[in-house]
């Protein structure tokens, strides 16, 4: 019978595999029932009561610690901690350190201006299936380099709000190859519009139109359909957050 380090493991191992963590939830019903009750109330997506948000109170910096002096913020979703914060230079220093404690797989960077060459370098980014860049001023040239890496194969949604992202950047975006999971990219408050817009609001709050911009429609005459440019991404009005990847 597998241990609950065994479980453990596995689940760092396979962060995707939630049935993993329902059977190491069982494994240490005994020994740390809140713990526990806290994965199983969030497999099956009670999140809001009382309970529950006690529970995450409670365990919060238990299940941090070794690793908070690393993270600036942290959250546990599916009853473990698989979204960070961190500084781009302790991403890139440290992320092996976090990677061996949690399942990560939603990460926010912030200070990352600058640095996304040694971003896109870090292997622990094959791990993400998430990445919030929102406000650091990476530029086309940070974009560039970013969607040049070799580990993001596993990427769905791509958070690039106010990072000064121009026409070049949103074409490297389009070009690359290294993307093949993507399906949402926030391009919002930028210098370029490239994904589709919603227009007007009904009321029950979606557009009343959709529209992709100019750009947009060239780049998919260029590079051809890509999930992160289709026009009905618009009607979800607001797009869609990472955390419902």
């Amino acid at each position: 019978m597998a241990t609950p380090a065994d479980l453990y493991a596995a689940i760092l191992a396979h962060p995707d595999d939630l049935d993993l963590r329902r059977r190491y939830a069982d494994a240490v019903g005994t020994t740390d029932p809140e713990h526990a009750e806290l994965i199983r109330l969030d497999l099956d997506g009670i999140r809001n009561t009382r309970e529950v948000m006690l529970l995450h109170r409670r365990l919060r910096q238990r299940l941090a610690a070794g690793v908070t002096h690393l993270l600036v913020d942290w959250r546990i979703r599916n009853g473990l901690i698989e979204s960070v914060t961190m500084t781009a230079r302790a991403f890139i220093d440290h992320s092996e350190q976090v990677w061996a404690h949690h399942p990560v797989r939603h990460l926010v960077l912030v200070e990352a201006a600058g640095l996304m060459t040694d971003v896109a370098q870090v292997a622990g980014l094959d791990r993400l299936i998430a990445l919030d860049l929102r406000g650091n001023p990476i530029g086309d040239d940070g974009l560039a380099a970013l969607v040049d890496s070799p580990h993001l194969r596993r990427l769905r949604w791509l958070g690039l709000a106010r990072c000064g992202i121009g026409p070049a950047g949103a074409e490297a975006l389009a070009a690359t190859g290294n993307l093949p999971d993507l399906r949402y990219v926030d391009l919002r408050r930028n210098p370029v519009e490239v994904t589709a817009q919603g227009y007007g609001q009904d009321i029950d709050g979606k557009p009343i139109s959709v529209e992709m911009p100019p750009l947009g429609r060239e780049l998919i005459a260029r590079y051809g359909a890509l999930p992160w440019l289709d026009v009905q991404w618009g009607w979800r009005w607001l797009g869609v957050g990472w955390e419902e990847v």
